[in-house]
């Protein structure tokens, strides 16, 4: 796949409003729901940044994540870089959210929302994943220590129409968080 074609073809079948009600449907029909209902709205968010270099070869964007437990919604918002390294994979860097930015203000649709490429800061926990493309689908898988005791992976596929995550968290080697067998994303638009 040409360079910026395969940058170009990740970031359509990353970008959208995702959710797992296919999974959790399937779920409940075995008897037994496993994953949290889950929904990722990720939206290219270059726009929303001032002062990009000249000829910036990348695309940020804004990847909302809400999970349903019961009653309660946990609302996580990440900021993160996509291009292309040395060998032509796609690399997610992480970034932190811009200081005085809520997370229910770091969203997709805030018109008002500006950020400015020289405050933007890497985030020193998370270790860059690189996608492996294979056949039309991308994986990548990054293990990040955010503590010494405490491990942090991250598996995603990402398709067409389908996104698969695998997220753990683990302190001393046991899994204190996260799902080993992926939440199932399916495009919804």
């Amino acid at each position: 796949m040409v360079t910026l074609k395969k940058l170009e073809q990740f970031i359509e079948n990353l970008c959208g409003s995702f959710n797992n009600n296919g999974q959790i449907d399937r779920e409940l029909a075995a008897g037994e729901v496993i994953h949290p209902k889950a929904k990722h709205i990720n939206g290219v968010c270059n726009n929303k940044i001032k002062n990009l270099p000249k000829n910036f070869n990348g695309y940020f964007v804004i990847e909302e994540s809400y999970y349903e437990q019961g009653k309660f919604t946990n609302i996580l918002p990440h900021l993160f870089l996509f291009n292309l390294n040395e060998e032509n994979e796609v690399v997610l860097t992480s970034y932190e959210l811009p200081k005085g930015i809520g997370k229910e203000e770091f969203k997709n649709n805030n018109d008002n929302l500006i950020m400015d490429y020289n405050e933007l800061e890497i985030s020193k926990k998370f270790t860059p994943m690189v996608y492996k493309e294979n056949d039309g689908f991308f994986e990548g898988e990054s293990v990040s220590n955010f503590t010494p005791e405490t491990e942090f992976t991250l598996k995603e596929k990402i398709e067409d129409e389908k996104m698969y995550v695998s997220e753990v968290f683990r302190k001393n080697g046991k899994i204190t968080f996260g799902f080993v067998d992926p939440i199932i994303y399916e495009k919804i638009k």
